[in-house]
């Protein structure tokens, strides 16, 4: 078992170290960016619980955005990830272990996660969630979606399933977006 995540800063270290797996390429810094060379679309995302974020930055808006969201917070609040092919989304969601099995809530639109959730919210329980994620997941999602609910005992786990693989590690058609205490 792993050392439970204590909260959304702590989550972004490990998560930027690749301690849960397959991820969005990440940026510390608005620095740690421009040098990468990226070019494609990004998400400038905060190391708040629920607050502000920003998608589908173009790298010609990046530096005014990081400005723009800089006024609202100091900029170790912040940091940037490469937007996600959400028009490519199958599902996404938060799956846990509960009493009776597995717990998920869901949605198949294809937007951002906090976006998508609002416009449509499914849950399911038990069994169906197996079936369901082996359903869109690749194998190696799969297995390490387990693997990350054995070692992070009451955790939520919250992820994306993409058309193809997408992401940090090639093969893997799941992004994993958070883990965190419930």
């Amino acid at each position: 078992m792993r050392l439970p995540v204590l909260s959304k800063d702590d989550f972004v270290r490990r998560y930027a170290a690749s301690e849960f797996g397959n991820h969005a390429p990440t940026w510390d810094t608005l620095d740690d960016y421009l040098k990468s060379g990226y070019e494609g679309l990004v998400h400038i995302r905060n190391r708040v619980a629920g607050g502000p974020t920003y998608y589908d930055v173009k790298a010609e808006d990046a530096i005014a955005t990081w400005a723009k969201a800089t006024k609202q917070q100091p900029s170790e609040m912040w940091y940037i990830s490469a937007m996600a092919p959400t028009e490519k989304t199958l599902l996404q969601g938060e799956v846990q272990r509960g009493i009776w099995g597995l717990e998920l809530t869901y949605t198949r639109v294809r937007k951002p996660m906090r976006e998508a959730l609002a416009e449509e919210c499914y849950t399911a329980g038990g069994l169906s969630v197996s079936i369901l994620l082996k359903n869109v997941m690749d194998v190696w999602s799969w297995e390490h979606l387990e693997r990350l609910l054995d070692e992070y005992k009451d955790h939520v786990v919250e992820f994306s399933v993409y058309e193809e693989p997408w992401g940090t590690v090639p093969g893997y058609n799941t992004v994993f977006w958070e883990v965190r205490a419930y």
